[in-house]
């Protein structure tokens, strides 16, 4: 172990290293450096023990620091907390002051714990000194110093609770959230913002998201860790409160009824629970019928929502509800929740992602005869030939002027004509591909626009009568398809089902109605089905 080789150094050089040590940001680069664990718990006991008597006055405070980390990485908190008082009264350097400041915050005492981040020097941006102003309690105007204490002691205020005054459970809670949130793994933390900032921002940005955290505290496990390696600090109400927290899992739920500005009735839809839940905020934008995954825990005699509130369409309700009950890895989780970020693709109408892709190829004189055979050719006899389905819906177009075109809008349709042509002529030889995918609507009515007849180029108005044209025949065609988010129904055996009624409904009311050509409209959906 590195710190072994420290035995037997000069004095003086022990005495400059121990000294580097009152600096925070220099004594924990050391700890991280060291990559120390439980094992290695009472090496470093002795080792400051060793080290204490020989160093300067000066470096004992940091010596005894080291001892107390010791006893942290031996899970005895308690010693460790005694330690750093001893620290303290040898030398009340930055680095002891920190750490009892952290302390008195985990063991509620906001007003110790602001005292001694300002002895320690820490600035009102600091995460820590915002934590302890934000639960520091509130002076009470109306008790005087010499009035009988609120708390029914008998005694004068300024002797019993005058500055210690202890907030209530139900304010508590965030602060219990907050504390854990301050001992999490920033591996885990960067992996998960970077995932959260896939689709848009980046992950530093990501960070201050809620939900990072909150999946990190919890799928991550780094909650449960906090309560066992610092639970011994906690007051006892919220040592149980957070013991409560690690039994509660994160869900769907449906909401019912919204209180503006005070909170939310809530249906679980993985339990069937019912919960009034205290929420200002989202209270104010959520409305009656709203799907959101969220992790809803008691709070004193409130139910809370800690880590934000996720929308979640119809289409993914089922989906997300099926990966909560696998316990999903938090990455996984994570980007299931950030894929409503994601640009929306758009398909053909076989559901392939569209893709202008074209080929050229160099085949025989006598192919012409056996595309008769397998495609349609065009009205006017022209060497050009469609590949239709059912519904006269052109897959693909071939063209032959001495070498062989292909034009599809979507690689799997390529790939499939390709093929198709291969047992028509063995021999073709591929001369040149391109395979572009379509990332939104203008470059799908362009692709529109190259598989229309052949003839003048398409104007702008022409290229979007077009789209609206093929959204017309999508939408015939949605009416009749198996919808996941609809249990598998299509919309028009949902319109006819009363268990799947309200959820075609929800569903209808996701799609934007804002007149967008290249959009469907819900307006002519409910038409069709008679809604």
């Amino acid at each position: 172990m590195a710190i072994v080789s420290l035995y037997g150094r000069q004095t003086e050089k022990v005495d400059d290293l121990v000294s580097l040590l009152s600096t925070p940001i220099v004594a924990y680069a050391v700890l991280d450096e060291l990559d120390l664990d439980p094992d290695d718990a009472d090496k470093l006991r002795k080792f400051a023990e060793f080290i204490e008597p020989a160093v300067a006055p000066r470096a004992r405070p940091a010596a005894r620091w080291l001892a107390a980390k010791a006893h942290e990485l031996s899970g005895d908190l308690i010693a460790a907390e005694k330690t750093l008082l001893e620290a303290e009264k040898l030398g009340p350097t930055s680095l002891v002051l920190l750490d009892l400041a952290e302390y008195a915050s985990e063991r509620g005492d906001a007003v110790r714990g602001l005292a001694l981040a300002q002895r320690a020097g820490l600035t009102a941006g600091h995460p820590l000194f915002r934590l302890l102003k934000q639960f520091q309690p509130q002076p009470r105007p109306e008790l005087g110093r010499n009035k009988p204490c609120w708390c029914g002691s008998g005694r004068k205020c300024k002797v019993c609770h005058l500055n210690s005054e202890q907030l209530p459970l139900d304010v508590r809670a965030a602060w219990l959230y907050q504390k854990a949130g301050m001992h999490l793994d920033q591996d885990l933390l960067i992996e998960l913002a970077t995932e959260r900032s896939r689709h848009s921002g980046t992950w530093m940005q990501a960070l201050n998201d809620p939900l990072i955290n909150d999946v990190a505290l919890f799928q991550g496990g780094a909650f449960a860790a906090f309560l066992v390696t610092r639970g011994a600090l906690l007051p006892a109400d919220e040592r149980l409160l957070g013991e409560q927290w690690t039994l509660i899992e994160r869900s769907v739920f449906e909401i019912q009824r919204v209180r503006a500005g005070i909170g939310l009735t809530v249906r679980d839809l993985r339990t069937g629970d019912t919960h009034d839940v205290r929420e200002r905020a989202a209270s104010r934008q959520l409305t009656a019928g709203s799907l959101v995954c969220a992790r809803i825990v008691p709070a004193g005699d409130t139910m809370q929502i800690f880590g934000g509130l996720e929308p979640i369409g119809l289409r993914e309700r089922d989906e997300l509800i099926k990966l909560l009950d696998n316990d999903p890895d938090p990455v996984e989780l994570v980007a299931f929740l950030t894929a409503r970020f994601a640009p929306p693709k758009l398909v053909n109408t076989e559901g392939d992602p569209l893709a202008m892709c074209s080929a050229t190829l160099s085949v025989t004189d006598t192919l012409s005869e056996a595309l008769d055979g397998a495609y349609e050719r065009a009205e006017d006899g022209a060497p050009e030939w469609l590949d239709l389905d059912g519904d006269d819906h052109v897959r693909a177009r071939i063209r032959l002027d001495g070498q062989l075109h292909i034009e599809t809008n979507s690689e799997n349709r390529l790939d499939r004509i390709l093929d198709e042509l291969r047992t028509l002529d063995p021999i073709l030889t591929i001369v040149d591909e391109s395979r572009e995918p379509v990332p939104d609507t203008r470059a799908a009515t362009e692709a529109l626009g190259r598989m229309a007849p052949a003839g003048p180029a398409l104007s702008d108005a022409d290229a979007t009568s077009v789209m609206e044209q093929f959204i017309l025949d999508y939408e015939q065609k949605w009416l009749d398809d198996s919808i996941p988010a609809l249990a598998g129904l299509t919309p028009r055996q949902a319109a006819n089902d009363p268990t799947r009624r309200d959820d075609l409904i929800r569903l209808l009311e996701s799609f934007p109605d804002d007149g967008n050509p290249t959009r469907m409209s819900p307006t002519r959906i409910r038409a069709a089905l008679g809604l």
